[in-house]
């Protein structure tokens, strides 16, 4: 027994010393070291470790268990931004100033995906499609923050007239990564689009991010109009090839590590978390500079404990932790399933409810979070 516990305390450390690194990767940049940021991506995993490690010895009454009680309270912090228990918000607080608003990464409607739809086919015109805008049909949103669109006929501009029309979004705004690629991002909104500009990542990517600023009206005439900025993003993924979605699916069935297929995937990785520590630093840049209230939507692709969302939701509320419930993760690929689309605010803004959608074609879940707009004409 003694040699057993031996072992066990040996593997239980490392579990509770790995939690207490991963804690901290949100702090430190990919840029100056990109293994760091491959720790936060098994925070959930090393956090249920260690908690069992905290149960093994506790039963035991053990004073060791303490250490391990002491790793998962530094911790809990992390562990919010994966799951939540908030209460419904009473029907009352859906009033006035209420803002509904999704974020989501249509992955092309599917059109790649779907072995009987074809590019030549209009984006609108697919079954994919129609699911998608059964949803907006259903919840009827006030703003809609598209990422990773593609129309070949008639291209995004022809694309966002029909969705204007279809959903009754009077204000829309596209930003085409390429003058000779129909491939970009859309924003549909009821309000009012006064200004809008495309934030541009150095080197070739085919990542982007854009903002629009929104006027509100005052309900009343003691307050002037509001104005929100509001960000569509979508960041650097880890771009894996066919191969590398073999390799982890061979590990996962046959239990066999592929060690020169699994270099290939760590590479990947580390250079993902790279090019998003460049990429945030655009978009964080621009939101220091912006005096009102903010929204931020899109694909992150990256988990809640790393240096991007750090970066991204500094000084900002998480839909999800506001008014969430469960475990969430909004990645439906092939890829181990995380949270990794998020819908952030700026106070006065308040969250109301958050909700996501799996029955949509694409490999991420569609998100829409209802906020209150009530505080934001008091500060004019």
């Amino acid at each position: 027994m003694k040699l057993i516990n031996t072992i066990i305390f040996i593997l239980s450390f490392i579990s509770g010393l790995l939690l207490l690194i991963s804690g901290m990767v949100p702090m430190v940049s990919p840029l100056i070291s990109s293994w760091a940021a491959l720790i936060g991506l098994a925070f959930p995993v090393v956090f249920i470790l260690t908690f069992l490690s905290f149960i093994y010895w506790a039963v035991q009454l053990k004073w060791r268990s303490l250490f391990f009680l002491a790793c998962l309270l530094l911790n809990l912090g992390q562990l919010s931004l994966y799951a939540q228990w908030n209460s419904p918000k009473p029907n009352k607080a859906m009033g006035e100033n209420t803002l509904k608003i999704i974020s989501f990464n249509a992955n092309l409607f599917g059109l790649y995906q779907d072995k009987l739809a074809s590019p030549e086919i209009s984006t609108e015109k697919t079954a994919q499609f129609d699911s998608f805008f059964n949803i907006v049909n259903a919840q009827r949103p006030d703003i809609i923050c598209l990422q990773e669109v593609y129309s070949k006929i008639g291209g995004l501009e022809s694309l966002t007239k029909f969705l204007q029309k279809q959903g009754n979004f009077l204000y829309a705004q596209t930003y085409t990564l390429s003058n000779h690629r129909p491939y970009g991002m859309i924003i549909l909104s009821k309000f009012p689009i006064v200004r809008w500009q495309p934030i541009r990542f150095d080197g070739k990517t085919g990542n982007m991010a854009m903002w629009v600023e929104l006027t509100f009206l005052s309900p009343d005439k003691k307050h002037r109009n509001a104005k929100i900025r509001l960000y569509n993003v979508h960041l650097q993924s880890f771009r894996f090839a066919q191969k590398d979605y073999d390799v982890m699916r061979k590990q996962s069935e046959k239990k066999e590590i592929d060690i020169d297929g699994s270099k290939g995937i760590l590479t990947r990785l580390r250079m993902g978390y790279t090019e998003r520590a460049k990429q945030v630093a655009f978009i964080t840049k621009s939101m220091v500079d912006c005096t009102s209230p903010k929204i931020v939507c899109g694909d992150f692709n990256d988990v809640p404990v790393s240096y991007s969302y750090r970066q991204l939701s500094s000084g900002m509320k998480d839909a999800f932790i506001e008014s969430g419930k469960g475990i969430e993760t909004t990645y439906k690929g092939a890829f181990p399933s995380f949270r990794i689309d998020y819908i952030l605010f700026e106070n006065p803004i308040q969250g109301l409810q958050y909700l996501s959608f799996e029955e949509v074609p694409s490999d991420h879940k569609l998100l829409m979070a209802t906020l209150s707009t009530q505080q934001v004409f008091k500060r004019y």
